[in-house]
């Protein structure tokens, strides 16, 4: 299962955490992985692109942990805000395959 795990500091995402496997098909067939991995990247590059922030990502492969820095524009709120309901939108079609939680 792959599980987004949001942290956020007074309503706005302050760090995110996306770790497993979706396990919905075979490795490169996996549409709901293909599916949070483009939502996951998109936001980030977006952060960069649009919002002229660049996240600190570390990706080891197995987790990847983002954290966004305490000063930052609505327009990383909107991205990030966006990212997470896809995803949660995701969750809600496939939800033995990917959870959000919230800490």
């Amino acid at each position: 299962m792959i599980v987004l795990e949001v942290r956020q500091d007074q309503g706005a995402i302050a760090e995110f955490t996306v770790r497993g496997h979706a396990q919905f098909a075979q490795a490169g067939s996996d549409i709901v992985c293909a599916a949070v991995s483009i939502l996951v990247y998109n936001a980030i590059n977006s952060c960069e692109r649009f919002g002229n922030v660049v996240l600190k990502v570390v990706d080891d492969g197995k987790t990847m942990r983002c954290l966004v820095p305490k000063h930052h524009s609505q327009t990383i709120d909107v991205l990030l805000s966006s990212m997470v309901y896809g995803v949660e939108q995701i969750a809600d079609q496939y939800p033995d395959h990917v959870s959000v939680r919230f800490r």
